[in-house]
């Protein structure tokens, strides 16, 4: 089986690393064929091609974000779509697997023929699919009734200017001209578009799979002596792209527990994702880590993962972290609950709540036999549920379906 990989990205962020571990799987356990056509190209995979050179991508940059700003979102033809469309009848394909779209490498007209043509798997990572123009819209429901006096154009891919209900309308006349299955790593997601613009096209749900053999715990004592990370304290891990300045991932509430618990001498807060390295008072910084083995050391040397986010289509990080035997707490967002249950693997806080979500981090700082039990029990939900050969499989199998 010939698969071809759209995306924006092929080894970099939540959705290109599930997408290219998912191509590996595929080749090794089914021997398909897949090549990757991405906006911009990290790995350096012969089947990995960019849809742009260095200089068209430069160029479109600059057209996306003046156009953005004016309100034009993808709405322009970049120079990569003639490519798309130019590799995409060269492989000849028996399937194309669609990932991310936003990133200005492909206008909606080009994936219009691409739906039309061909068959179709598309993965949603987030809502850009069916919002006017943001990846996830937090609590706002205008997607439904087709957005409109957008409250938060910031929201990325921001945009200058509300044209929200001509691109959401754009969307919905583009999108559909096609029947295509549409694959949701979350119930949570899967709810939403079937209240979206895309509601009659067919919706599965596959949950996203985490690769065991980077993702094991080991032996704590150890994992910290290769950190140089202290034995006698207890550790709360936090982790999120950009850190302390993403508003995705609770920052704020990051901030607010590790000032509660700055005098706490046996605390100490440790944080992946930021550009600073270091320590200060009770908290100690990694940075950036993007080899999955030192993210494992990381996850199996900590005792709690702090995980306060407040858009959350899956939740990567928490089953990284529970495959390394970490509890989360966190809070009742998306569809990180589907993967924590509940004073079981962790503890779920309201949303928004800090009082709750300070409750949640005093019980399993104080309650050593309570976090252990959940340790035991986030390692035994993930290793049977959120396993990169189960979602490997599924996949596989709704390939031959739609071929069918």
């Amino acid at each position: 089986m010939k698969i071809l990989f759209l995306s924006s990205t092929d080894n970099v962020g939540g959705a290109g690393i599930l997408a290219f571990k998912l191509a590996e799987n595929l080749e090794k356990t089914y021997s398909c064929e897949t090549v990757f056509l991405v906006g911009k190209k990290f790995s350096n995979r012969e089947n990995v091609t960019q849809t742009r050179g260095a200089a068209v991508w430069f160029i479109e940059k600059v057209f996306e974000k003046f156009l953005s700003f004016l309100g034009f979102q993808y709405a322009y033809i970049p120079f990569s779509s003639r490519r798309i469309l130019k590799e995409i009848k060269k492989f000849k394909p028996d399937i194309i697997h669609i990932n991310n779209i936003h990133g200005g490498y492909i206008d909606l007209r080009t994936l219009s023929k691409i739906l039309k043509s061909n068959y179709v798997v598309w993965t949603f990572h987030d809502m850009f699919n069916f919002t006017g123009h943001c990846a996830h819209s937090f609590d706002c429901l205008k997607w439904m009734d087709g957005c409109g006096k957008c409250p938060a154009l910031w929201i990325p891919p921001k945009i200058g200017k509300d044209s929200t209900r001509k691109l959401l309308k754009a969307k919905k006349e583009t999108l559909n001209v096609a029947s295509y299955k549409i694959v949701t790593p979350s119930a949570w997601l899967k709810a939403c578009v079937e209240q979206s613009i895309l509601s009659k096209q067919e919706i599965r749900l596959i949950y996203n799979g985490i690769d065991k053999t980077n993702f094991e715990r080991i032996d704590k004592i150890e994992a910290r002596k290769r950190l140089e990370l202290p034995k006698d304290k207890t550790i709360v891990l936090f982790s999120a792209n950009n850190s302390y300045n993403n508003p995705f991932k609770g920052s704020q509430f990051v901030k607010d527990i590790c000032s509660r618990f700055r005098d706490s001498k046996d605390v100490l807060f440790v944080n992946v994702g930021g550009e600073i390295v270091g320590s200060t008072d009770n908290e100690y910084s990694f940075g950036y880590v993007d080899c999955p083995k030192k993210m494992a050391e990381i996850y199996s040397a900590s005792d709690i993962l702090l995980f306060p986010t407040l858009a959350e289509v899956f939740g990567l990080v928490v089953a990284e972290a529970m495959a390394c035997g970490l509890p989360v707490v966190t809070f009742d967002t998306g569809g990180v609950p589907e993967i924590v249950r509940h004073m079981k693997d962790g503890y779920v806080a309201e949303k928004g709540n800090l009082q709750d979500l300070i409750l949640g981090m005093e019980l399993l700082l104080n309650k050593v036999d309570m976090r252990d039990e959940m340790s035991r029990s986030a390692l035994k939900r993930v290793s049977g549920k959120f396993d990169i050969l189960s979602m490997t499989k599924e996949y596989y199998d709704l390939y031959l379906e739609t071929l069918k």
